[in-house]
């Protein structure tokens, strides 16, 4: 025999509460206002409360440093950096992955911002674009690896103008997404209004390192290149977008400058 819907409220006497009963009245406007909350936000589960998602995308743009250390600094210079600050913060995760005693270090000092695809073992998420060697790397070394890539693979002006556009625009799509936005890309987390978002922000990142002739390519290519990473950030697969999307930005810059 099926279930009752579990919307129907329970007869007298069935152990729930009456339509008279006073803690139920005074339950009711909470939850009114916890469904409107979940309403602003893009359907379907999430894994940070919005709050911790605005402190973690608030970190992130503190990466912005990244790039702007690379410009003042050089290649040279900040290839010596950033090299052996991915190493380390991927042998920080190897030891969070390893040790019981690391990772509750980690969650207490940062574990509210990380997700918990983050904190899944391999066993649990055997595919997920999260792990590296079998390592579960969380976004701030995704962050280290990718700069110190961007940095080693191309011209230190390239490197800089997709790895900012990339953490404007992801911030900008990510938090868009969560609170407005409605038309998901097809059966994936993506949305048209996040992807907007992106596009919007990245442009306003990455124009003025074009229009002042840092960036040695012509604004068509940096506009080409803000459309095809929101493209790219839009997609599940492959790889993790903090390393997919950057690297996808960098080479359409690189090639048509």
């Amino acid at each position: 025999m099926p279930d009752a819907p579990a919307d129907v409220a329970p007869a007298p006497g069935e152990g729930g509460s009456s339509p008279t009963d006073p803690a139920a009245a005074r339950s009711a406007p909470a939850s009114s206002e916890a469904a409107s909350e979940a309403a602003t936000e893009t359907p379907g589960a999430h894994e940070l409360p919005y709050r911790e998602e605005l402190r973690r995308k608030a970190l992130h743009l503190l990466a912005l440093a990244l790039p702007l250390g690379t410009a003042l600094l050089g290649k040279t210079v900040a290839l010596w950096v950033l090299g052996p600050a991915a190493l380390l913060a991927l042998t920080c995760d190897a030891l969070r992955s390893r040790s019981r005693r690391f990772a509750r270090l980690i969650q207490r000092v940062v574990g509210r911002m990380m997700r918990a695809d983050e904190w899944a073992s391999e066993s649990e998420q055997e595919l997920s674009a999260d792990a590296f060697f079998g390592i579960r790397v969380n976004g701030a070394t995704w962050t280290l690896v990718t700069m110190a890539l961007l940095v080693a693979l191309f011209p230190a002006p390239v490197a800089v103008a997709a790895f900012s556009l990339f953490m404007i625009g992801d911030a900008a799509a990510a938090l868009v997404g969560r609170r407005w936005g409605r038309t998901c890309w097809g059966d994936g987390p993506r949305t048209v209004e996040g992807t907007a978002a992106f596009v919007g922000m990245a442009g306003l990142a990455v124009a003025p390192l074009a229009a002042f002739g840092y960036l040695p390519a012509p604004w068509w290519a940096a506009a080409l290149a803000v459309a095809v990473a929101a493209g790219a950030e839009a997609l599940p697969r492959p790889l993790n977008d903090n390393l997919r999307v950057p690297l996808t930005a960098a080479l359409v810059l690189h090639l048509l400058g």
